[in-house]
């Protein structure tokens, strides 16, 4: 069977194995899993806690990360309308859905230009497009989801739609991006979300992991089912059951 080219969505809980890839914002070629890196060291993954006030800014490692509204075009700098209009003409090549964010980068410095978007206290900057109902899903519970990944660029670089399938996979076991799980936390079964993960919750980058650039990550998300867990033990073994 030909090895897949790209990275692939994992069974519930388990790494990819895709190998390392490259990710840059003028470059559409490469893929992001959702379920990223469980096998990578606990210590890798990025923290939550925000190192500026929450809200309007964010700082990671020299970079300010700044959600936006669109009416601030006429302020910005003769750089950041170039960018605009990079990133816009892209994201045009590249079929981006309506209302898709625009990013403008000035090193490690992102605008996000998005309107009718929200951002929580942690970073995560989303938008709903339908709520769902019944209870959010918590630690130790299964959730099913379909989901579409996009790059800056407005590229797609993974989808479940293309697997098939619907994702599974429990939370709280370190096997999901860091904002994305917080995005999903934060849904209710039949919900459909846009889901901005900014560098500051995303995955680890660096040599000893598989992504290589500090880049934004978009999710289209539907959130399928949410399922409790219990252990399962059969003599000598173990399972885990959701249902």
């Amino acid at each position: 069977m030909p090895r897949r080219p790209a990275a692939t969505r994992c069974a519930a809980g388990e790494p990819s194995t895709s190998g390392r890839e490259a990710h840059c914002a003028d470059k559409s070629t490469s893929r992001r899993t959702v379920l990223a890196g469980v096998a990578t060291s606990l210590a890798l993954v990025p923290t939550l806690t925000a190192r500026a006030a929450p809200g309007l800014k964010e700082v990671v490692d020299g970079g300010v990360t700044e959600l936006v509204p669109s009416s601030i075009i006429g302020s910005l700098s003769a750089a950041e309308k170039k960018s605009l209009e990079n990133n816009k003409r892209i994201q045009a090549q590249n079929n981006a859905p309506l209302d898709f964010p625009t990013f403008l980068r000035q090193g490690y410095d992102i605008k996000i230009m998005a309107d009718g978007y929200e951002r929580d206290d942690k970073g995560l900057i989303y938008k709903d497009f339908e709520q769902g109902s019944g209870p959010h899903p918590e630690d130790g519970q299964q959730v099913t989801f379909d989901y579409t990944a996009y790059n800056e660029n407005g590229n797609r670089i993974d989808s479940s739609y293309k697997q098939g399938r619907p994702a599974a996979t429990r939370l709280g076991i370190n096997g999901l991006i860091p904002g994305f799980e917080l995005g999903i936390k934060g849904m209710q079964p039949g919900g459909k979300r846009r889901i901005v993960v900014p560098p500051e919750l995303g995955p680890p980058v660096g040599p000893s992991t598989f992504f290589s650039a500090k880049q934004c990550e978009v999710f289209d998300v539907q959130l399928r089912d949410v399922k409790s867990c219990r252990r399962r033990q059969i003599a000598m073994f173990s399972d885990v059951v959701c249902e």
